[in-house]
């Protein structure tokens, strides 16, 4: 395992991470049903029992099937791991370095949305599941912010590699910060049971995918939304791939798009000019992966170079700060201005 002590100071790395969201569908008619108040089998209504086991039993699915679709070609990048839980919603994250690992990932947490809800319909639950996926990128120009240390650890300095390597590690004591999060949780906040819901960037990752990537779903389209506060407020593209399995209206909703004439997904190649001119106009980057993990490396943005060296010098600073000991007046050195103040650091364009 990576020192991190040695990689206090070094500028982080560009890394790109996949951010996959799970919320309990119906949970708060749920607790105030008869079924949900239930106390029979326990002290705590029986709601309290139901959503332990989802915090328990959801991630523990989704490892498992992410190992049934992990094979050699993701390369070492691993199960996204649980960042937070808020309320009924469970955030997972985790480094994708290449294609392969994000359709891995993104097979394996859609697989888990049906079995999971398979489980709650066999248990007479009346409960469903609904998901969401979305793409960001480190440390430009979202960041990473420490909210736990280990006693006698130090604390880890923003944009340097220790941070960014201690999140992938265990993203529960981070935070993630910025634009992409922000648009993120306001695109989750459109998902149904119906539909796993996809931000712009992932979307366009996915479109790129060819049909022998083994990506087992399409990306579907309905008409573009207002999200607050997100691109300003220019209508965002509804993105989203079906998620209708065990669902009681699949029947139905399949017949409609029939009669509706909306059975078949945009085309591949349409879809990504579409995403390219929407990008265009508001400004979002589009991210790239190369295909597998032994396909050559894909060099991160060229504006993030210059950033890095910024990073780097800002680092450096710091450095000097922590082991200067004590200034010429007596007083310990690094206490004050110890912030960004020494180099300006401005974020990429998202």
């Amino acid at each position: 395992m990576t020192d991190i002590s040695a990689l206090r100071f070094l500028p982080a790395e560009y890394r790109i991470r996949l951010f996959l969201s799970v919320d309990l569908s119906g949970s708060t008619a749920f607790k105030n049903s008869a079924t949900g108040e239930n106390r029979q089998t326990g002290s705590a209504p029986r709601w309290v029992t139901v959503f332990q086991q989802f915090y328990t039993d959801f991630p523990s699915f989704f490892r498992a099937e992410y190992q049934k679709q992990k094979n050699g070609s993701v390369g070492n990048d691993g199960c996204p791991k649980l960042w937070k839980a808020v309320g009924d919603e469970l955030v997972f994250c985790g480094v994708i370095s290449n294609q392969k690992a994000c359709i891995a990932a993104l097979n394996a947490f859609i697989s888990t949305l049906h079995l999971y809800r398979k489980k709650l319909l066999d248990e007479g639950i009346s409960l469903n599941v609904k998901g969401a996926g979305w793409l960001a990128t480190f440390p430009e120009p979202n960041r990473t912010v420490q909210l736990r240390r280990m006693n006698g650890s130090p604390d880890l300095l923003s944009a340097s590699e220790a941070l960014e390597i201690s999140a992938d590690r265990a993203p529960f004591d981070y935070d993630f910060l910025g634009k992409a999060i922000d648009t993120g949780f306001r695109v989750a906040g459109k998902a149904t049971p119906e539909q796993f819901v996809l931000s712009v960037q992932l979307a366009r990752l996915i479109a790129s995918f060819g049909p022998e990537q083994g990506f087992g779903h399409h990306v579907r389209f309905d008409r573009p939304i207002t999200l607050k506060g997100v691109n300003k407020d220019e209508p965002y593209p509804l993105l989203y791939i079906d998620t209708m399995t065990h669902l009681r209206t699949e029947q139905a909703r399949s017949l409609e798009r029939e009669l509706l004439r909306e059975s078949e997904p945009p085309g591949r190649e349409k879809l990504l000019s579409y995403l390219e001119a929407y990008c265009n106009v508001v400004g979002t980057d589009e991210i790239i992966l190369k295909v597998d993990a032994e396909s050559a490396a894909v060099k991160a943005p060229s504006n993030y170079a210059k950033h890095q060296i910024r990073i780097a010098e800002h680092l450096l600073s710091e450095k000097g700060r922590e082991f200067d000991g004590e200034s010429d007046d007596g007083s310990e050195e690094g206490t004050e201005n110890s912030d960004l103040e020494t180099v300006e650091l401005n974020p990429l364009q998202d």
